[in-house]
């Protein structure tokens, strides 16, 4: 129904954008893998975007990109950095060459093609881009709720399966039997399940908050149980990382939502007690506090990494470097990164690369923050997305990485850079 508005060649653009921010997710499923380990990638991968791109060129020819302006210098400034320095640590036995010629040329062929939409079909698209994160997270969060009835385990391969007649339903799980498992449903580790599970949370929130205010009961219902679901995929995932943030965005969503300045106040005033009071009572308990500020040992992961940094502090090490550095470190039993997108850049594209993509980052907020209204889900709804993205990549290095999370960065960066004042509208000369 959303697309019909738009016309043939849109739709398809509209489809291939989307295929590049869930191809990652649904071509990876029930593996166990790892954001820095370029062999654990499914090879289609390296075929599907480049073709993806083609077929986007050959139905749309975006011969030119409308809207150019000042801000768009940023853009190229960072892909010149990211070229550059790729094409001059190529050679470096620490860097992943192919993996770095994938990097590039997925990161060059998504922008060209978010640069080239006209202002209608961004709005077309970021309609289309919440919708299929709602429905993806509860979808994902159904299936690992229904799986966890499955009494069928694989040790080695950590499955469980559900078996309704001759349907056998599996999914990802972390730890023993007869403890509790955190689930990973179709995802590849919990952590991905819980990122995944976010921002359609959000989503959900923002439809039961204005169901409420306009006493639409039945879309209140749907979003109401859509809502629990996706919390409950949440909890079973016991990612700290997707709770933490969930909780402290839909604080911020019900803030922003409140109609009067001093009503936004009031209660943003209860919120910070409120959590003053809990830190409170857990520093009450010897090492509670630092075990959970530390997210599962990731302190001693960042600490690495910042060493790991230090003999080519400016430069960097390469890209896909990051695993020879936490060898380095900690050793060869160690699986995990660094578990930090600007330690990941830092170790990887040096202080120089690290401080474009803070600038970049910074600059995607502050248009963001400008451009809020309170009338308008979108522009909501796009910045509790950089606020997600902002939380989730001090304890992940996914946003360094081909796949659904660095591209939706990238297209917040494309449309934070985008000049909305010209009179023409099109994607065509």
């Amino acid at each position: 129904m959303m697309l019909k508005s738009v016309n043939i060649p849109e739709s398809i653009a509209l489809f291939i954008l989307l295929l590049f921010v869930t191809i990652d997710l649904w071509t990876r499923p029930l593996r166990f893998t790892d954001e820095v380990l370029p062999e654990h990638w499914n090879v289609m991968t390296v075929f599907l975007y480049p073709l993806l791109f083609l077929i986007f060129y050959i139905v749309s020819r975006p011969l030119y990109f409308p809207f150019r302006s000042r801000s768009h210098r940023l853009i190229l400034v960072f892909l010149s950095y990211l070229t550059l320095h790729t094409v001059l640590f190529f050679s470096r036995p620490a860097t992943d060459a192919p993996f770095s010629l994938f990097f590039l040329l997925t990161t060059w062929m998504f922008l060209i093609i978010v640069l080239s939409l006209s202002s209608p079909l961004f709005t077309h698209w970021h309609r289309f881009l919440f919708l299929i994160l709602f429905y993806q997270a509860l979808f994902l969060a159904s299936y690992a709720l229904l799986v966890s009835f499955g009494q069928s385990y694989i040790p080695i391969d950590n499955l469980q399966w559900l078996r309704i007649g001759p349907i056998a339903l599996p999914q990802l799980y972390v730890g023993e039997q007869g403890s509790f498992l955190r689930l990973a449903s179709l995802t590849n580790n919990p952590n991905a399940f819980a990122a995944w599970l976010v921002p359609g949370g959000l989503i959900a929130w923002i439809a039961v908050l204005r169901s409420i205010t306009t006493s639409a009961w039945r879309r209140l219902f749907f979003f109401g149980v859509s809502l629990a679901l996706i919390c409950g995929g949440l909890l079973a995932s016991a990612s700290q990382t997707g709770i933490y943030s969930f909780f402290l965005l839909t604080l911020l969503t019900t803030v922003l939502l409140l109609p009067s300045r001093r009503l936004r106040l009031q209660v943003s005033a209860c919120y910070i007690t409120g959590i003053a009071i809990v830190f409170g009572a857990l520093s009450l308990k010897p090492g509670l506090l630092l075990h959970l500020v530390s997210l599962n040992g990731r302190l001693d992961l960042w600490q690495a990494g910042l060493a790991a940094s230090a003999d080519r502090f400016w430069v960097g090490h390469g890209f896909g470097a990051a695993t020879t550095g936490l060898f380095e470190q900690l050793g060869e039993e160690t699986l995990y990164t660094f578990h930090s997108t600007p330690i990941v850049f830092l170790y990887e594209f040096g202080i120089i690369g690290l401080l474009l993509y803070v600038l970049c980052f910074s600059f995607i907020l502050f248009r963001l923050i400008r451009n809020y209204r309170f009338d308008d889900v979108e522009s909501l709804t796009l910045l509790l997305l950089i606020f997600w993205l902002l939380l989730l990549q001090f304890t992940e290095s996914i946003l360094i990485r081909p796949g659904g999370f660095y591209f939706i960065w990238l297209n917040l960066l494309a449309y934070a850079t985008f000049r909305r004042d010209t009179p023409t509208d099109s994607t065509h000369t």
